[in-house]
């Protein structure tokens, strides 16, 4: 059959038997319509780089409907008479920009820009749906599935926002167009594509068929022709391959989309009847209908529970017949939909064919083993308020698109008209273990008795907790958390629905949810106008290619249709010599083009440069000994992506029977006393400091601060393209450092440097995981390509990504501290650890973690000891990660100073303000921030709000920081700046790297101001390794000033030479006459020039921050209420840009404290957080509700370039205050469960788990009075 479509307005025409049946439309739209807009990245439904409108007809209502959805999920099989928009057809540069990419671009939401078509779509498909008319509640609420790594979302936002009904956002004057209000839904076509696409269909000769029924009588049809064991499958929204991957020997599959007798709901007045195939978004619509009906007002709390299920594409396209679909197959899935429909005994509709259909309840359904019954509809009963009571939880790792840790449904039927009385009850919990879902024992205690009577509520706690048993499951939360977490789902179910007279009333908050409002934020900056375009707070260079999607990324690039692509073989036992490899089950694997190892590569296995950061050897393919688990140990190279990545589980690995014992974690090499594996500077110990006596009021005490590793999540994924060329290899790299990824390609190979040639438009997010970490696919791809002389290309999946590379460097720090009464320090050591994995390379130790220790405080020789090691476990080998080094050590002193005002039972801020370095900048900052931030007024608001909740508990943290940037690693950025005689146009290349911070914004803006030219006269081309050869690393924070001060000097050579014509063709002389004169005399337009070592000193960079959170103390959950940030920038190039920057460390920071937890099994060392599933970055809705930024103003470097400072990396360190907020809320916790007065030792990440097993909650003291 052939499928029709229109893309971007054009139409379509494919021969389904043409592709392979699971091919996506991104794969279609990017490998075959070469439309490069919608990025990929999950391949999962969790990061939104992919979405794209998809509009179709309903089969029942006839009325088309608009949905953003995510195309890496979407079967291209599917869309048959679908109309797909991308983000290139909303607006480009030939028909125009469409109002949402200008506006997104104008309010600064975008940094690396990888994410932002993604967002753009997701926003023009919520407007489609409602037809322009939305909310900023349901614009804050719609972004769950879009992760940004770069902004902090909050200029998202803003920019989303402005287009509600009730927007109060302000648009700056410029930003809005006449014609935008009417254009928002009517976008002009893109005219980059025609006809049918260019690259020819590969035909799929597995064996594998498709059938698109309109009808239940055809569907059966359809189910008739599948065999008795073969593998079929019923396809609407494939949504639940983001969370269970679909095998691969489906034989049938069967699209269900346009089958009306599954897509149809009534509304009756004793029930409900919700098709199986209707998608969640439709059924909550339906929900807000029924819940105006007598009987139906707990559809209200469905709709609730239903908006926190993974997020709006995959609500939009996933449906309730596939959801409940994966419970059958899989019990352990944690599904909502069954966990509110079990508790509301909801019936489903069943048919063995079309004429015979039959109702049972819904876990009868799930062990019903009938072969090829479908699932029709699902049956939700009238609950009259007055006899029914019903709620339902769902209590996550963070605001959104997350699965839960524990889910419940309760429905109560009363017996009498008081609703004391329950007649009956059903009470059903999730995620505990797969057996259990209903607590039978409560469902029979209950009848009869009185729910809120104080036996009752005693027995019912008494009883639970023993019926739970949740099993050990990881990376699930632990089964204490768990058990903990369901017994205080019931008891908030109590607090909140018990008349008002028997509950407490500082319990009161207890039975409530947390409910954030919309977000919001301020920013302050300076600018002077004398030396603008610089320090003006322009629009970002690249920023509304970015919105449009036309902005190139690696991927992106186009190759020959004989490229290749790549995927790693990875070894799994971990401190065992490989014996053998035997590839041949995966060259035989159609579509395999070779496979090769450590052995043959023709120069050195080693994906780093030896230099001061990389004394040891990276290898590229495990030579020997295994090293960590999922260490590469080569690569497959095959025509598809796919196939690559399925033959890589096809080579088999012997291993010799050698395998020696492995040390996965700091604690443990710590705790057995691993010598050989503790590495430190300085051979002998530190000299202890001599102490006087304790004197009348001193204090003591000791503590340890554990920081966890954390993933960086850049958006754009590890990638590398590598084009034979002549006799050269040109090599296409998200790279952050061209020189290290050139050098090191060149001696794997061993070819000269010069032969190796890198350019480098951008890259899609970076964080450090993209100077040295990028290498290994780099040098696996030039292998690839240099042995079969034909493109390779390697773009790593996720789970690939988080299994191969190494991460930050996790930090314990052991310190021990002696203070008089007011919290002056008398003595403070610091012993601290820093993981280094498996070799020890990028080593932050002494390099980053030392210099930072001694912070803005008044810490001498005479009061203060430190010792760093690194130490060396059977991981990958850890590397830079955002603040790498210097975060770990801020967290370390911040803490010991939050101990001790702790234990000296002192207001942190005043041991703060005691303890400063004389002199220090800090002692004019701190107290002007205390009081602008009004931090006396709210820490007592909150001690008596503290006083007054039991459940609910808020915090203040604050934290300070002297950022040291050490600029003696800097040794080259060459600028190459050319000005066009024709029109006076200007170019600039560099050899820094553009990853989202503005570096070429900023170059811009320079070369604009120096040369006296409007900055839209500037252009910055790709960085490359001819103009760029020898170019330090892109990293520190520190290349925008460099490159901009190298910008100055080129451009100071290029005033010198125009000077004399200047003076002689007089004042009245255009710019372009200036131009043309010289070149009629030969005046070379072109300078060349490069920062060097000592241009810029080493400085320091001075922040503070004040976060205020509050926790619900029953599951652990918490919002950021407020966070007011003052940072240093000395006069900012780029005032936007640099609040985005301090924006988007910090909430990179916040990730790193509070949410992002990486699980490993202890005994393999394999990684088990490995995808969105179970990794979990900050999302829109996780941000401060109130986010204030304030750059510090009269305030120039007198040492920076233009008098500016840093700002990509020192906001996250000022993160660590929500860990201290978090302490403040949770001693007020403890002290009420009269716990002893003890400091609890929270790090990186405290979780929601951390929270509740800290908060001494004891389940059998839960009551309501």
């Amino acid at each position: 059959m052939s499928i029709k479509f229109n893309v971007n307005g054009f139409p379509y025409e494919v021969q389904a038997a043409d592709y392979a049946p699971d091919t996506t439309i991104n794969a279609f739209l990017r490998e075959h319509l070469h439309l490069t807009a919608t990025k990929y990245m999950c391949l999962e439904g969790g990061c939104g780089s992919c979405v794209c409108v998809i509009r179709r007809r309903h089969p029942v209502t006839q009325e088309v409907q608009s949905r953003a959805a995510n195309s890496c999920l979407t079967l291209l099989n599917t869309c048959d008479d679908a109309e797909i928009m991308t983000d290139e057809g909303l607006g480009n540069q030939l028909s125009g920009y469409h109002p949402i990419q200008k506006r997104l671009a104008q309010l600064n939401g975008t940094q690396c820009g990888y994410c932002s078509p993604g967002f753009v779509m997701n926003m023009y498909g919520l407007l489609e749906q409602h037809r322009g008319q939305v909310s900023m509640s349901q614009v804050e609420d719609a972004f769950g599935g879009n992760i940004c790594r770069c902004t902090g979302y909050r200029p998202i936002l803003d920019a989303m926002k402005s287009f509600a009904v009730d927007s109060n956002i302000e648009v700056p004057a410029e930003c809005v167009d006449i014609e935008d209000s009417f254009e928002l839904l009517c976008p002009r076509t893109g005219q980059s594509c025609r006809g049918s696409c260019s690259r020819p269909p590969l035909r799929d000769q597995g064996g594998s068929h498709w059938y698109w029924p309109k009808s239940l009588t055809e569907l059966f049809g359809a189910l008739s022709q599948v065999a008795n064991g073969e593998l079929y499958m019923l396809v609407a929204g494939n949504t639940a391959h983001g969370v269970y991957r679909r095998p691969r020997d489906i034989r049938h599959f069967i699209d269900v989309n346009m089958v009306p007798e599954l897509r149809q709901y009534s509304i009756e007045t004793d029930h409900l009847l919700l098709g199986g195939n209707v998608t969640l978004t439709d059924a909550m619509q339906v929900f807000l209908l029924a819940a105006k009906r007598p009987g139906f007002e707990y559809c209200a709390q469905l709709w609730q529970h239903f908006n926190l299920i993974a997020n709006v594409p995959v609500r939009n396209n996933g449906t309730l017949a596939g959801n409940i679909s994966i419970k059958k197959q899989h019990f352990e899935f944690p599904s909502d939909v069954f966990i509110t429909f079990e508790a509301l005994d909801v019936h489903v509709l069943v048919y063995d064919n079309p004429s015979t259909q039959r109702v049972m309840n819904l876990l009868s359904y799930l062990s019903d083993t009938t072969s090829k019954l479908v699932l029709g509809g699902f049956i939700l009963k009238a609950y009259p308020k007055d006899r029914f009571l019903f709620r339902s939880y769902k209590i996550l790792p963070r605001a959104q698109n997350v699965h839960a840790y524990v889910n419940a449904g309760f429905l109560i039927e009363w017996q009498d008209i008081q609703r004391r009385i329950v007649h009956s009850a059903r009470i059903c919990f999730g995620n505990i273990r797969p057996e259990y879902i209903h607590d039978d024992q409560l469902e029979q205690l209950l009848p009869g008795r009185d729910l809120y009577d104080p036996a009752t509520v005693a027995q019912i706690f008494q009883q639970l907790p023993a019926s739970l048993q949740p099993e050990e499951r990881p990376p699930e939360a632990s089964p204490e958390y768990r058990q903990l977490l369901a017994c205080s789902l019931l008891y908030k179910f109590l607090l909140a629905t018990a008349p008002k007279e028997r509950v407490r009333e500082r319990f009161r908050t207890g039975g409530l949810l947390l409910e954030r409002p919309l977000s919001s934020g301020s920013q302050s900056f300076e600018t002077i106008k004398k030396n603008y375009p610089v320090t003006q707070p322009v629009q970002k260079l690249e920023g509304l290619i970015q919105c449009s999607g036309e902005a190139m990324y690696m991927n992106d690039l186009l190759t020959t249709s004989n490229a290749v692509h790549c995927a790693f073989v990875t070894a799994k036992r971990v401190g065992a010599t490989i014996e053998q490899i035997d590839p041949s089950a995966a060259l035989q694997c159609k579509g395999v083009v070779a496979f090769y190892s450590a052995k043959d590569i023709p120069g050195s296995n080693n994906f780093v440069l030896m230099d001061q950061f990389s004394p040891e050897v990276d290898e590229i393919f495990a030579g020997g000994r295994v090293k960590y688990f999922d260490q590469p140990l080569g690569v497959i190279a095959a025509l598809t992506h796919d196939t690559a990545v399925y033959a890589a589980t096809l080579v088999v690995v012997t291993y010799a029977r050698d395998q020696r014992k492995i040390y996965t974690t700091m604690n443990q090499v710590l705790a057995e006393k691993q010598t050989d594996r503790i590495v430190s500077k300085s051979k002998d110990p530190v000299e202890p400091l001599k102490m006087p006596p304790l004197a009348p009021g001193d204090v003591l005490g000791r503590g340890i601060l554990e920081l966890e590793s954390q993933y960086h999540f850049t958006m754009e994924p590890q990638t590398t393209i590598v084009v034979p060329l002549d006799n050269i290899l040109q090599v296409y790299c998200a790279t952050q450092w061209m020189d290290c990824t050139q050098g090191a390609i060149a001696h794997m190979l061993g070819v000269t440097v010069n032969s190796i040639q890198l350019q480098v438009r951008r890259v899609g997010g970076a964080y450090g995981a993209k100077v040295t970490r990028c290498n290994l696919v780099a040098c696996a791809t030039a292998l690839v390509a240099s042995k079969l002389r034909r493109p390779a290309r390697f773009v790593q999946t996720i789970e690939s990504m988080m299994e191969t590379l190494g991460k930050r460097w996790a930090c314990r720090s052991d310190y021990e501290f002696r203070a008089r009464a007011n919290g002056s320090i008398i003595m403070l050591s610091n012993n601290y650890y820093e993981d280094a994995g498996c070799n020890l390379n990028e080593n932050v130790v002494d390099f980053l973690t030392l210099p930072i220790l001694r912070n803005v405080y008044n810490l001498t020789d005479s009061n203060y000891r430190t010792q760093g090691s690194a130490i060396r476990t059977d991981a990958p080998s850890s590397t830079w990660c955002r603040a790498p080094g210097s975060a770990e050590g801020i967290a370390m002193t911040e803490t010991a100073l939050e101990h001790i005002a702790f234990t000296c039972q002192l207001d942190p801020a005043d041991v703060r303000l005691v303890n400063l370095q004389p002199g220090n900048k800090m002692v004019q900052l701190l107290p002007k921030f205390l009081a602008s931030t009004e931090y006396r007024k709210r820490r007592d608001q909150i001690n008596l709000f503290n006083s007054q909740n039991r459940w609910r508990k808020r915090g203040l943290g604050l934290a300070l920081m002297s950022f040291p940037l050490n600029t003696t690693v800097a040794f080259n950025y060459p600028v190459t700046v050319a000005i066009y005689h024709e029109d006076g146009s200007v170019v600039i290349s560099h050899g820094g790297i553009e990853i989202g911070q503005g570096v070429n914004t900023k170059a811009a803006q320079v070369a604009a101001f120096v040369l006296g030219v409007p900055l839209d006269h500037v252009r910055v081309e790709a960085s490359n390794t001819v103009s760029g050869a020898n170019s330090m690393l892109t990293a520190n924070s520190m290349t925008s000033e460099m490159i901009g001060l190298a910008v100055r000097k080129a451009c100071d050579t290029l005033n010198k030479r125009l000077a004399p014509l200047k003076e002689r063709l007089g004042p009245r002389a255009t710019w372009v006459q200036v131009l043309q004169a010289a070149f009629l005399q030969s005046v070379f337009l072109v300078a060349t020039e490069s920062y060097r070592l000592g241009d810029i000193p080493n400085y320091n960079i001075f922040g503070l921050s004040l976060t205020e959170l509050e926790l619900d103390i029953l599951t652990g959950n918490h919002l950021i209420r407020r966070v007011d940030i003052l940072e240093d920038a000395g006069d900012s190039l780029s005032p936007h840009i640099d609040v985005g920057q301090v924006e988007g460390a910090f909430v990179m920071g916040l990730g790193y404290y509070l949410t992002e937890h990486l699980v490993y099994d202890r005994q393999t060392g394999q990684i088990l957080t490995n995808r969105t599933w179970n990794y979990h970055p900050p999302g829109a809705k996780d941000i401060p509700i109130d986010f204030r930024i304030e750059l510090l103003q009269k305030s120039p470097n007198p040492v920076g370039f233009m008098r500016s400072k840093a700002t990509g990396e020192p906001a996250l360190c000022l993160a660590v205050g929500a860990l201290f907020a978090m302490q403040h809320a949770i001693q007020s916790a403890r002290s009420d469960a009269g716990l002893p007065r003890e400091w609890v030792r929270l790090g990186a990440p405290t979780t929601p788990e951390t929270v509740v097993l800290n908060s001494g909650s004891q389940v059998e003291a839960f009551a309501l009075q």
